[in-house]
């Protein structure tokens, strides 16, 4: 099973979301959730396209799923993934700086992306009728993205900042950001943190950016997911139009990542940091692979357990017991065991 099992997921979820059809209740009066009902094919390149046609909204959505995240940053780039994504939104050949404002948010839409341990997605919702100039748009960032020394300087610094608020500024940034995942992992890529260093940034060149694209952003290691309200026939001459001529490198991808050693007893760490108002503690369990049979169930636990403010911890420790401001759970399904 390939690693497109994490996430394809979360991609129906999304394009699921982007359409108005809601839950019916049943005659019994159980909510009754209609199934997804989708076609996906394959273009000679290799990129995977997945279409679900829905006449009942007057919007699209687009994705487009890339097999790589912050797993895959060389060593000494820390938090590489995290800067390419918002490369991702500079110029091309055909398609000046900004376009992506202009395609979506000009017309009621939005778009965004994320970085994540084992992939990146960028994605954007519009009036179906803006369809053909996002498929086009996404086209063009896969297989022709200008990345030179101006983009690359003005988003290295974007991340920077981002960083420095979202990490050193913020009192529990580096617990949630850098302490836990150093502290669950050894030797798998995964301790490291995705959002990066200030020192590996700096470190960081528009060569290793340039091939950082050629490796990864490729038509034969993504996926597209097309959801709302269009013709499908439309949709796939679309489609061959605009993606069809992306090159398949004939190079591998590297998929060569270290197994980390199974956890035999408990770890225990305290740090301080001169901005913490109030003491925090974190407990992190080992978790299985994103295929393993017991992801749902644990996924119902982590709902039961701190899914608002009825769960069994808020009520327990903020609201009977009151000796915690907060409490929640993070419960993120990656490809390897987390």
């Amino acid at each position: 099973m390939n690693r497109f099992t994490t996430f394809l997921a979360a991609a129906f979820t999304l394009a699921a979301c982007a359409t108005s059809s809601a839950p019916q209740a049943g005659s019994s009066g159980a909510v009754e959730v209609a199934p997804l009902q989708y076609t996906m094919r394959t273009l000679p390149n290799g990129l995977r396209v997945y279409s679900m046609p829905d006449a009942n909204t007057a919007n699209v959505s687009v994705q487009v799923w890339y097999d790589v995240g912050s797993i895959d940053d060389p060593v000494g780039r820390s938090g590489f993934a995290h800067l390419f994504e918002h490369i991702m939104f500079q110029s091309t050949r055909n398609m000046p700086n900004g376009t992506f404002e202009e395609l979506t948010e000009y017309v009621g839409g939005f778009n965004n992306a994320s970085t994540y341990d084992d992939f990146t997605n960028y994605y954007e919702v519009v009036p179906a009728n803006h369809l053909q100039r996002l498929l086009w748009a996404e086209a063009e960032r896969m297989g022709s993205l200008v990345v030179d020394e101006a983009s690359f300087d003005s988003e290295r610094d974007v991340v920077k900042e981002e960083l420095r608020q979202r990490v050193l500024a913020s009192p529990y940034g580096r617990l949630f950001y850098l302490y836990l995942n150093q502290a669950n992992y050894s030797v798998h890529p995964y301790g490291r943190p995705g959002i990066g260093s200030i020192e590996d940034l700096d470190a960081a060149t528009v060569e290793d950016v340039r091939a950082f694209h050629a490796q990864y952003y490729r038509p034969d290691n993504a996926v597209l997911v097309v959801a709302g309200n269009f013709d499908p026939a439309q949709l796939n001459a679309w489609v061959d139009d605009y993606f069809a001529d992306i090159e398949r490198p004939d190079r591998a991808i590297p998929r060569d990542y270290p197994t980390e050693p199974a956890r035999t007893g408990p770890r225990e760490y305290t740090t301080y940091a001169p901005n913490v108002p109030l003491p925090a503690v974190m407990l992190a369990y080992p978790q299985p692979e994103s295929t393993h049979a017991d992801i749902p169930v644990l996924m119902v636990l982590d709902a039961i357990l701190a899914n608002g403010d009825s769960s069994r911890l808020y009520q327990s420790l903020v609201y009977n017991q009151q000796i915690a401001a907060q409490v929640f759970t993070n419960f993120e399904v990656t490809q390897d065991p987390g």
